[in-house]
């Protein structure tokens, strides 16, 4: 997906996170389901310190050691502040001009519009979850969605002690595309072509919600060798926490 289109879709999902948000003054009594863990209060302020680290990711070009002053500021501030700094910031650099990320391919200011496009998407859902139903992604942002999601996170994340080696493809399919993933000696490999034993087909949205925890996958349907169904969401789980 082109960058510009990142950044459109980082915008509007924003946009909708930010409507959701309750009037109340204190968020800390609203729970998340999809982050059990977490109140509305955590999930707000965790969003803008999200977009703060990135901000510093971007600016020092260097991992950042030290933690943003929030000194004073509620959740709500630290969101709309990070959001503001990110889009200052995205808008002072190119999409090729460097930046440090974890992914040592692309060290560059458009692999962070990109990540931050699908992090705001994914606490969009949880946002909606605390107070409502959640709506599904767009098919294309769910489709690159689910891009960075296997072809970046997963195969930056995971080694192949993690895998036992030779264990039959997984194929996870929407109605546009498939990623295969394939368990290799030297690394785990995804492609857009190839055989699989097991097969998740489905919308991109509801595989991307799935990968992600945030869906049970009953849209989803299963076939072929069902223990590479557990191997994924093991997998995916390791890797997006």
């Amino acid at each position: 997906m082109e960058t510009s289109e990142l950044r459109r879709h980082l915008e509007t999902e924003y946009a909708r996170l930010r409507s959701v948000i309750p009037d109340a003054e204190d968020l800390t009594g609203i729970t998340v389901p999809s982050c059990p863990e977490w109140s509305f209060a955590d999930l707000v302020r965790h969003v803008g310190e999200v977009y703060l680290h990135k901000v510093d990711c971007i600016r020092l070009n260097a991992r950042p050691t030290q933690v943003p002053d929030r000194t004073g500021l509620s959740p709500l501030d630290v969101l709309e502040r990070g959001f503001a700094l990110l889009n200052q910031t995205f808008d002072e650099h190119q999409p090729q001009d460097p930046a440090w990320t974890w992914f040592a391919p692309d060290q560059s200011v458009g692999f962070w519009i990109r990540r931050m496009a699908h992090e705001t998407t994914v606490h969009r859902v949880d946002a909606e979850l605390a107070v409502n139903d959640a709506s599904e992604i767009g098919a294309e942002l769910a489709e690159d969605g689910l891009d960075e999601l296997l072809a970046v996170m997963l195969v930056a994340d995971i080694e192949p002690h993690e895998y036992r080696i030779g264990r039959p493809d997984i194929e996870l399919r929407s109605p546009a595309r498939s990623w295969f993933v394939h368990f290799e000696p030297e690394s785990l490999r995804v492609s857009d072509e190839g055989r699989a034993t097991t097969v998740i087909q489905g919308p991109a949205s509801d595989l991307e919600l799935w990968l992600y925890n945030r869906a049970a996958g009953a849209n989803l349907k299963y076939t072929g060798d069902l223990m590479g169904v557990g191997v994924i969401k093991d997998l995916l789980t390791e890797a997006t926490q």
